[in-house]
């Protein structure tokens, strides 16, 4: 005969009937809890950043503007500096359109050397592409009444008189006359002239002594030299007109750097 276990199943000992089904619905409670949870935990941090960064936008804006004011009351300034700079630019161009005389001679009597005298000195302005034979525009002569001018040598030459009509684009030409003690004076005279700032070019017309002694009024044996001085040309009237045009139209001119003096 077959043993009958009359306890009801819930009671038995052991595992009881539909334990698996009742824990594996807590678990997926459980799981859709933290689900849940984490969810709401990724979206308040993600609303924070959000809030954060609007702050963050907010006060860069606020920034910007208050600097665009600041820079909007500098700008009269920037603006004043910038007429300042296109003033001194005309100025240089206008000053660079005329030539200096006074230092052209004070050259002269800087590089000449002492073994050389100087009987004459002639300064013109000639017209751009033009010869040292046109018509001056403006001249300084220096003759040896005056006051001496080359030093060392017993040269005698200062200016008589020096216009300051300039024409732009006008060639600067010096012609000088006088007595040198021999011929590699005459030479390193010549090289000495080519020292001169914004000299372009020094020839010799004649250096030559008489057969028979004294030549052109210098000393026996000595021999008596022509030469001719050209300086570059000063600036063209386009560039001045250029620079001038600036002070027209903006009211405020540039600044030039070197140029013929």
């Amino acid at each position: 005969m077959r043993a009958v276990n009359l306890i009801p199943a819930e009671h038995r000992t052991g595992t009881s009937v539909g334990m698996g089904r009742s824990q594996g619905a807590a678990y997926g409670v459980l799981v859709l809890a933290g689900g849940l949870a984490l969810m709401a935990f990724l979206y308040a941090r993600a609303d924070k950043q959000i809030s954060s960064r609007k702050d963050a936008a907010a006060t860069l804006t606020a920034q910007a503007q208050r600097a665009q004011s600041q820079a909007g009351q500098l700008s009269p300034y920037a603006s004043f500096i910038a007429m300042r700079e296109q003033r001194l630019k005309t100025i240089s161009a206008l000053v660079d359109s005329r030539f200096d005389w006074a230092h052209a001679f004070h050259e002269f009597g800087r590089v000449l050397p002492g073994s050389v005298s100087v009987s004459s000195l002639t300064g013109t302005i000639t017209p751009s592409g033009g010869t040292s034979g046109a018509a001056p525009a403006a001249a300084a002569t220096s003759t040896p009444a005056a006051a001496p001018a080359a030093a060392a040598g017993g040269a005698t030459a200062t200016a008589a008189t020096a216009a300051s009509v300039t024409p732009p684009g006008s060639v600067p030409v010096f012609s000088l006359a006088g007595c040198a003690k021999s011929q590699p004076d005459v030479a390193l005279m010549l090289d000495r002239l080519r020292l001169i700032d914004g000299v372009a070019n020094v020839t010799l017309q004649s250096s030559a002594k008489s057969a028979g002694g004294a030549a052109g009024g210098c000393g026996s044996g000595q021999p008596a030299y022509t030469a001719q001085i050209t300086y570059h040309p000063l600036p063209t009237p386009e560039a001045t007109r250029a620079a001038t045009a600036v002070v027209a139209t903006a009211g405020s001119p540039a600044k030039s750097t070197g140029g013929a003096r």
